[in-house]
């Protein structure tokens, strides 16, 4: 570990030191890169954001205030824009209640997390100046399937295969935090929000069919829909079943009567019950988990369900679950989350065929007790999406276009906040929310629909009080141990430490593959002391896993920081990084850090996925993308005296100004040859907005030093930012083998500011 100040010079010489790097490639791995060790560096001008609090719910139950978002369409689905707080009529239990925050929100904006941070704690405003939210970068959208596997047949498992692949090649942004979630949870470690496409890919890959049949082997064969049909006293199904148990079973035998088969038959409807209301709850119970992990996130959440259907209705009763289905939506009201379902069977007909599992009845007894069976099959997704404010799509074989459209559809909302003013609305029954637009009766409102007053916060408060009374009891060194683990295994990135991760591999001679992360924290953010002048402590801790979960390294360490001097400042905030180095083999791995400052008991994490590819399969392969290197002069803290050396260190956060310029730098792994033995390189730099390109450059000739590393061939440039106006982009560096043909491809975010 190393203790490093940032040198600050001028942007022309940094550009000509990269240049010179790029001409000795074993020097850059040596000495920049591929250094197997960890190390510390103060870099200016970088992390600039103050510290946020952990877990803005959405829904603040236990502060007595409560947040609704509301969407407002027109008879064509469009946004309705530009609606006032008066326009708005709040009723709960049919009684008017006045909203003490009301304002307009673009989802996905750091706007949307500011506004939801505002309400949460009671400030009233109004709207946001349109041109204010446009400025902000976007953080992009929380968008989550939970594919119902314990539902779904293996063609409607197909259609979503197909639907969700879709999304992530033509949908999907680099903004946008994406997870795929199965009921069953056979996507296992993967279930977690990402922007990388390859780890969505591999989660998609790994649902399969689950059977669920329950174990009923009697003949004839008896549907779900019929089971609950003879459990709540249908006759006719009743009849048609005790009539074939009694040709079947005592043909040569006269005398009895098909009423003696009676209990019989309602005995296995119950049995067939018994197992459907288990995968039922199952399902629901994995979607109100997924839920309320999702609490953790800021902002609101689309949550996409894809199912076959369920039924809800029980023996005699469908009060249980509904139950269960209030608390899901209760559960997505809290967290800010909407759900939109679909019915994966997509355009189906809804009368008996002869592929179907139902008997032979030429008296068509069976046919008129499953009348209704669509419509209670769809009971549930209806009510999950109608209840928290989505939508329900159903008889559509393809929904590709449908989900683009509900996302567009949502990227607005209307943020409504208030307080319970009566007895009767601080109760702990269920509460139902209306909403509607005066004197626009032709506007269509969704919101949430309902929720349980006091529940879920007093078990949440529950909770806190046991965790900080364990904590007391705990000895510092306990304690900081114990808050850094919970951050590393924290569904979310926690804020209360602004922590940046940035990972990256390259491949080492002799080595082979390498993964660097590297942590930056805001110095800013640190406590000093009273007087601020006192040092700083640091505990860092970071942990890094396969695709199954199975840690394959980790870290913990503490540093000092000193207050930085004004004037080495020049006026701008001051990040710590550190920098852990790993050997790998490829594969999937999800890396994991949390920081602590000592003082003020401030926790923040942070967590990214990388691809580590196979290089031994001869594919075209381009390194993570290397940006906005800067010289940093290190000395070894455990060596006084020794002589310093010069080190780079590339940004973290991936922040830059507009004036500028932006450098760039990767390796060109398995390039083709040529007799002699030389390559035949193209290289093309694109910067995007919202997936249109703002800047392309030309494609060029990759220079190839005659003592370079064939095997590892450096490729580095520049690209000015001046003409970009604040936000956030996409960098994207495309390799192109003339010889070989074929192409490599790298993307990485950039803030502009």
């Amino acid at each position: 570990m190393s203790k490093t100040a940032t040198a600050r010079g001028q942007l022309s010489s940094l550009r000509n030191k990269m240049n010179s790097w790029i001409l000795n490639t074993k020097r850059i791995l040596a000495s920049a890169l591929l250094c197997i060790s960890s190390a510390f560096t103060f870099a200016n001008g970088q992390d600039r954001r103050p510290p946020e609090p952990d877990n803005v719910d959405v829904l603040r139950i236990d502060t007595e205030l409560i947040q609704t978002g509301v969407t407002v369409v027109d008879k064509q689905g469009r946004f309705v824009d530009g609606l006032t707080r008066d326009q708005f009529v709040l009723r709960v239990d049919g009684k008017a209640v006045q909203p003490l925050f009301f304002d307009q929100i673009t989802a996905g904006t750091s706007i949307e997390e500011a506004r939801i941070a505002d309400a949460a704690k009671g400030k009233t405003s109004g709207r946001q100046p349109p041109i204010a939210r446009m400025a902000t970068a976007s953080p992009g959208r929380t968008i989550v399937f939970f594919v119902d596997d314990l539902h779904l047949s293996l063609d409607s498992l197909g259609r979503t295969r197909r639907a969700l692949t879709h999304f992530i090649d033509n949908e999907m942004t680099p903004n946008d935090r994406v997870a795929f979630s199965s009921a069953s949870g056979q996507i296992g470690f993967l279930q977690k929000l990402t922007d990388n496409k390859a780890v969505l890919r591999a989660a998609l890959a790994r649902i399969t069919p689950v059977p669920y049949v329950v174990l009923d082997r009697d003949q004839p064969p008896m549907t779900e829909f019929i089971a609950i049909k003879i459990a709540n006293g249908d006759p006719e199904a009743r009849d048609f079943y005790a009539e074939e148990l009694l040709r079947r079973s005592f043909r040569n035998q006269k005398g009895i009567k098909r009423e003696a088969f009676y209990e019989t038959v309602k005995n296995r409807a119950n049995q067939i019950l018994v197992g459907l209301e288990n995968v039922t709850s199952n399902s629901l119970g994995s979607l109100e988990n997924l839920l309320r992990n999702m609490g953790q996130l800021r902002g609101r959440k689309l949550v996409f369900v894809v199912s076959d259907g369920f039924y809800l209705e029980s023996k005699n009763t469908i009060g249980a679950g509904n139950d269960r289905l209030r608390h899901v939506i209760d559960v997505a009201t809290r967290t800010g989350s909407v759900i939109y379902t679909i019915d994966a069977r997509g355009l189906f007909a809804a009368i008996p065929d002869a592929s179907g599992d139902r008997p032979f009845d030429p008296s068509g007894r069976l046919d008129r007790a499953s009348v209704g069976e669509t419509v209670l099959s769809q009971d549930g997704l209806n009510a999950l999406a109608g209840d928290t404010g989505g939508r329900f799509l159903k008889n559509q074989n393809y929904f590709e276009k449908w989900v683009a459209r509900m996302l567009e559809e949502t990227s607005n909302y209307y943020l409504l906040a208030w307080r319970p003013d009566t007895d009767e609305q601080k109760g702990a029954n269920y509460k139902h929310i209306e909403v509607s637009i005066a004197g626009r009766p032709e506007l269509t409102v969704r919101l949430p629909r309902g929720f349980y007053h006091g529940k879920s916060a007093a078990r949440n408060s529950a909770a806190a009080a046991s965790k900080a009374d364990s904590r007391t009891s705990a000895n510092s060194t306990t304690r900081t141990d114990e808050e850094l683990r919970e951050a590393l295994g924290s569904y979310s990135s926690r804020g209360g430490l602004p922590t940046v991760l940035s990972v990256s591999f390259v491949d080492v001679p002799n080595s082979g593959p390498v993964l660097s992360a590297s942590m930056q924290v805001s110095a800013d953010a640190l406590d000093y002391g009273a007087d601020g002048k006192q040092p700083a402590t640091i505990d860092v801790a970071g942990v890094v896993l396969d695709d199954h979960g199975k840690q394959s390294g980790s870290f913990k360490t503490r540093v000092t920081v000193n207050p930085m001097d004004p004037k080495e400042a020049s006026g701008e905030s001051a990040g710590v990084i550190y920098n852990h180095k790993l050997p790998l083999t490829p594969g999937l791995y999800q890396v994991r850090v949390a920081s602590r400052d000592d003082k003020s008991g401030r926790v923040g994490s942070a967590a990214q996925w990388i691809e580590i590819p196979d290089l031994t399969k001869g594919r075209l392969t381009l390194s993570s993308l290397l940006v906005g290197g800067q010289r940093v002069i290190s000395s070894q803290a455990k060596a006084p005296g020794a002589r310093e050396t010069e080190q780079v260190q590339f940004s973290v956060d991936r922040r830059f100004k507009r004036e500028s310029r932006l450098s760039i730098l990767a390796i060109i792994y398995n390039a083709a040859r040529d007799s002699n033995g030389r390559p035949d390189l193209e290289a093309q730099v694109q910067i995007s907005r919202d997936g249109k390109p703002v800047i392309t450059g030309p494609t060029r000739k990759v220079s190839v030093d005659s003592t370079s590393d064939i095997a590892r061939i450096p490729y580095g440039t520049d690209v000015a930012l001046q003409n970009l106006s604040p936000g956030r982009y996409v960098l994207e560096v495309r390799i192109n083998d003339r010889r070989g043909n074929s192409t490599a491809t790298q993307l990485v975010t950039l803030d502009i500011e």
